[in-house]
């Protein structure tokens, strides 16, 4: 099952707004406060929710046992908000947040936020659409295979200042590699990314290890950019991205070498064409012109978004390329750049 579109009213800093996604790579473009991350946190909300409702319950909160309470569980913990009636847009007077999740087999989720943190919550047209919804992943702007020994039982036992999607993404990292040797689609995945590394990735007595030709180093002393790309390995490994799943990424190109743009994307259109869904926001010129330059050579499904913060709210464009955008941040920014370094040289010649 695939996100097809999403309807906000008055969620944070959305007055109203309409995302029509597809099922290829979804891409968020915009400056910061434009709400990518909330969009991205959200759709990871809303499924996870669903999920976690047809399953029987949040581990961390039996006592959810409704759908509204799911939602509300997972808003809570994911956005970190004081209350879930935070997330309502501040305006005069009463008003509630209304939100509208379609996929792509008719099936929709409806969900209702008051000021005063109630949630409502309904599945259309009945939880039996939801049969085939396969997990999501989300992967923050910071690995965490560093911080990856314990950080689920005292995540669990103790309040954190790291949200949710910390916690789900170490639980899914503390899943084995499958067993026997590696198909050929998930052969493609993986080596590029260890050729990049030099070395393997492997978990011993719940730590992670980076394995070279000379010996293995644990993860923490490893550059960051590298363990981002070793936590990806290693999911592919376990089997946590799975066909037909979702993977939400913000800012992937956080820590990475920009020449490490053209492997991560690669590596997110070599996922979609497992039937993965892909969401992820960037600031990258590099990462978004990657994606964008592979999209128009190959034809692959994709979508940009821009964000712009407006008096009246967000406001939202949409189109296939970077380029179709007509507020592109991450271009104007290197316009004007250029602009500069021009005048600077012209200066410059003239003394």
């Amino acid at each position: 099952m695939k996100i097809r579109r999403l309807t906000l009213e008055k969620f944070t800093s959305f007055q109203d707004a309409e995302f029509e996604f597809t099922a290829g790579v979804n891409v968020l473009i915009g400056e910061n406060g434009t709400g990518k991350t909330h969009i991205l946190k959200l759709l990871y909300v809303l499924g996870e929710a669903i999920r976690n409702h047809l399953l029987g319950g949040l581990p961390t909160s039996p006592t959810a046992s409704t759908l509204a309470g799911q939602v509300e569980v997972m808003l809570r913990e994911v956005f970190l908000a004081e209350g879930v009636g935070r997330l309502v847009k501040r305006v005069h007077g009463q008003s509630k947040a209304q939100i509208r999740c379609e996929w792509d087999n008719g099936a929709a989720l409806e969900v209702i936020i008051t000021k005063n943190g109630k949630v409502e919550a309904r599945i259309l047209p009945n939880e039996t659409a939801f049969a085939q919804l396969a997990k999501s992943i989300f992967l923050p702007t910071r690995e965490v295979i560093s911080i990856f020994p314990g950080f689920v039982a005292a995540w669990t036992l103790r309040e954190s200042a790291f949200d949710r999607t910390y916690y789900d993404l170490c639980n899914a990292l503390s899943l084995s590699p499958l067993r026997g040797p590696r198909d050929a689609i998930r052969a493609a995945l993986i080596e590029p990314l260890e050729q990049a590394l030099e070395a393997k990735v492997l978990v011993e007595n719940g730590r992670f290890y980076l394995h070279y030709s000379d010996g293995k180093i644990e993860a923490p002393l490893v550059a960051e950019g590298h363990r981002k790309l070793a936590m990806l390995a290693y999911l592919v490994m376990n089997g946590s991205l799975t066909d037909n799943g979702i993977l939400f990424w913000d800012e992937p190109e956080a820590s990475l070498n920009p020449k490490l743009a053209l492997l991560t994307t690669e590596t997110m259109f070599r996922l979609n064409q497992l039937g993965i869904q892909i969401f992820l926001s960037t600031h990258d010129y590099a990462m978004s012109s990657e994606i964008s330059l592979i999209a128009e050579r190959d034809g692959h499904g994709t979508r940009f978004f821009g964000l712009r913060r407006t008096p009246r709210g967000i406001e939202i464009e949409s189109g296939a390329t970077a380029t179709s955008l007509e507020f592109n941040p991450i271009l104007d920014g290197l316009s004007n750049l250029h602009d500069r370094e021009q005048a600077f040289l012209a200066e410059d010649a003239e003394q």
